[in-house]
């Protein structure tokens, strides 16, 4: 007989009784009393955060402090947590206790540890080589091309447009990633609008900014979730360094949060409009292009959404709203910032005009769309052409090649637009 028991972090264990029956009292409850050590499946997080508090208690180690025998706690601590590592990926909370270890590892002066274990004796001062006159390493990045630069966004039911510039409303619910480069990643989690919908929109986003590929920070962690105010700060309560910087600024009702890397010139915007989190990001192409090839990678930035999470917009959108009021709405002339002061157009329009159709007014999505729009305005200006006819979106008897020709006389109306303003401006 098996029994299976459902441990902390998402794994299990198989409990067999002998010849077949059932195991007594006694023995149940001793397995159970070792499934703490028993090497059982999935991400062992708060086994090692119990070993780590057993043993600081064991050594006589109040908490963190600057001696060897904390150090050898927490080099132990951080062995069990890699071990453990591949059961953890997607778990938040282990990448952050992760983040946290070099810190310490550097405040209690501990990276001598890691060589063996310290004799405590007093007056024993181990011998080590003399690194003064190796030099520093340099806090740079290998720039190929300078001042090109990819542009990513999500914001609304969700709506994405990726680093290759196509533009997409997709469902992916849950956690997702959007950007995983050796530098830099990026994730969010997006939860159902409504019942009836089968739109989703942003409700978390989590930032990693990696240290182990650079020398210019140790790894920081920045986490938003729409039902809190945007923090001002990493979860380790840093704002800046030398070559990190967040900047936070609220406005009419909404909330923004800039972050700087500058050492490869990244930027990251996250916005908080009522209930949902809208994202957006300029990266170096160099860091981007590599990982558009590979197609083996799940980033939304970078590949797009998968063909079965997207959204046409003409057949999933709701009926929340007529289309003619949808439009009306998103049209009118805003003013929700110093920075965002025009009407929508382009994507943005279509976008909002589908989320006003399928969600209704109250979720902040107009909102959203003019934000989003201003982000790629100054972050992204070449993408914009300006048009201001919005797609027919109540036209549900629409087939997908009528769809893709009124889309494609959209456009050039636009494009030609553009080229007799030129024209006239240059004569």
């Amino acid at each position: 007989m098996v029994f299976r028991f459902i441990i902390s972090g998402g794994g299990w264990c198989d409990v067999v009784s002998r010849n077949g029956h059932v195991m007594d009292w006694a023995v149940l409850l001793l397995s159970l009393s070792m499934m703490a050590i028993v090497n059982c499946g999935g991400c062992k997080l708060e086994h090692c955060t119990r070993l780590y508090d057993n043993q600081l208690e064991e050594e006589g180690v109040p908490g963190p402090e600057a001696t060897p025998a904390y150090c050898q706690v927490l080099l132990a601590y951080g062995q069990c947590l890699q071990e453990t590592g591949r059961y953890c990926r997607g778990n938040l909370k282990y990448h952050t206790t992760m983040s946290m270890l070099k810190p310490l590892t550097i405040r209690y002066n501990c990276t001598q540890a890691k060589g063996g274990k310290q004799s405590s004796r007093p007056g024993h001062h181990p011998s080590s080589p003399d690194h003064s006159s190796r030099p520093e390493p340099a806090c740079s990045f290998n720039w190929r091309r300078r001042s090109v630069y990819k542009y990513c966004s999500l914001f609304g039911d969700p709506h994405l447009k990726t680093f290759s510039g196509s533009h997409e409303t997709c469902r992916v619910q849950g956690a997702w990633p959007l950007i995983d480069n050796p530098f830099l990643a990026v994730q969010v989690t997006n939860e159902p609008v409504s019942d009836a919908s089968l739109a989703t929109a942003t409700t978390k986003v989590t930032v990693i900014i990696k240290g182990r590929s650079t020398p210019c920070t140790v790894e920081r962690t920045y986490e938003a979730t729409a039902d809190l105010p945007l923090p001002a700060s990493f979860i380790d309560g840093t704002y800046k360094t030398d070559h990190i910087s967040i900047n936070a600024s609220t406005e009419n009702n909404s909330e923004k949060v800039e972050i700087y890397i500058r050492y490869i010139e990244t930027t990251v915007v996250i916005r908080r409009v009522k209930r949902y989190l809208a994202f957006s990001a300029k990266l170096p192409a160099d860091l981007i292009e590599p990982l558009m090839q590979d197609d083996s990678n799940l980033q939304l930035c970078t590949q797009g959404c998968p063909p079965g999470e997207r959204l046409d917009l003409v057949t999933a959108r709701g009926e929340v709203m007529s289309w003619k009021a949808a439009v009306d709405k998103c049209q009118a002339v805003n003013t929700l910032s110093n920075d965002v002061t025009s009407v929508l157009t382009d994507q943005y329009l279509d976008w909002c005009v589908f989320d006003a159709m399928t969600a209704g007014a109250g979720h902040g999505f107009t909102s959203a769309a003019h934000f989003a729009r201003a982000d790629a305005l100054t972050m992204d200006p070449e993408s914009l052409l300006n048009r201001t006819t919005p797609l027919l979106l109540d036209q549900s008897q629409l087939s997908s090649s009528s769809t893709y020709l009124y889309s494609l006389y959209v456009h050039l109306t636009a494009l030609i637009s553009v080229l007799l303003v030129s024209r006239l401006m240059s004569s």
